[in-house]
């Protein structure tokens, strides 16, 4: 089983994917994923840009009921959805987007200090621009 950081960089590079091929359903079904993951890394910055992100897309989604993943996830009706993005993307569905997208994850944490540099890499931002979205 991978560990948590590497199912969130999983996560996080389908997202990135699936945004770069327009394929934005998809890529906020992602998002949840990754808030929920980064959420109990305790990765808040993370969490609140995937939350962001979606928002953006889809004002309307149901991650606007709670002011963050923290929050929704303590409450019931959220933690149920979650339950379903989980099981509609499980690891193996991932492992083989990664696949048919050639992308290649290795073993690239390893090169990074911390876990929240490393999900700022693959967003494509920089650690200060990844803590402003905690604002």
């Amino acid at each position: 089983m991978s560990k948590p950081i590497e199912l969130l960089g999983i996560y996080l590079h389908l997202a990135v994917e699936c945004e770069r091929r327009l394929r934005m359903l998809e890529r906020d079904k992602l998002f949840v994923m990754v808030g929920i993951i980064s959420t109990q890394l305790d990765l808040l910055s993370v969490a609140a840009y995937a939350r962001r992100r979606i928002l953006e897309h889809n004002p309307g989604h149901m991650v606007r009921r709670w002011p963050d993943f923290r929050t929704a996830l303590a409450d019931p009706d959220f933690c149920h959805f979650a339950r379903q993005v989980q099981r509609r993307h499980p690891l193996e569905k991932a492992e083989g987007l990664l696949q048919q997208f050639e992308i290649e994850v290795g073993n690239e944490r390893d090169a990074y200090y911390t876990d929240e540099e490393y999900a700022a890499s693959i967003l494509a931002l920089s650690v200060e621009e990844l803590r402003d979205q905690m604002e």
